[in-house]
């Protein structure tokens, strides 16, 4: 029985917008370039506090990430995201990082570097590093791809 090529583009249709609805959001609810607003109504929730300077905005939130104690922080310039991160503080038995682990390999595959701690993706719009710190701290901090190459003194898309 031969398909109607009609029902083959609508599957077509709706498999790339699902797979562009999934790949749009780059950290928790929030895509690169939102403004503080759309941030803050991405969490849902108020933030704890919220600090300015020289144009750049931090907007921070506390919450429970894997049913572990985070602080969530957005960093924003001129009104536009460009990073966020998680931070677990007294993670020395590596809950958060195993966690944060799994988390980021089954969304992102496998990193693209790991040493024992520190790993980093290297995604289409955005690079993540997940590190555990001496003193116990778990940090996942993520960042568009184009802001982690100017801070960095990359060209713009060298980071590949």
């Amino acid at each position: 029985m031969r398909r109607a090529p009609f029902a083959g583009i609508l599957l077509a249709l709706a498999l790339l917008f699902v797979a562009g609805s999934v790949a749009a959001q780059e950290f928790r609810a929030a895509t690169w370039l939102m403004s503080k607003n759309q941030v803050i109504a991405s969490e849902g929730g108020r933030a704890v506090s919220e600090l300015s300077q020289k144009g750049q905005q931090l907007v921070i939130f506390k919450t429970y990430v894997d049913g572990l104690p985070a602080t969530i922080t957005y960093i924003l310039e001129n009104d536009a995201l460009l990073s966020a991160s998680y931070t677990f503080v007294r993670d020395t038995d590596r809950r958060a990082w195993v966690a944060m682990m799994q988390d980021l390999t089954e969304k992102n595959g496998p990193p693209a570097f790991e040493q024992e701690n520190l790993a980093g993706w290297r995604l289409a719009k955005t690079e993540i590093a997940l590190a555990h710190l001496r003193d116990g701290t778990t940090q996942a901090a993520y960042w568009e791809k184009s802001y982690f190459a100017r801070i960095n003194h990359l060209p713009i898309g060298g980071t590949n």
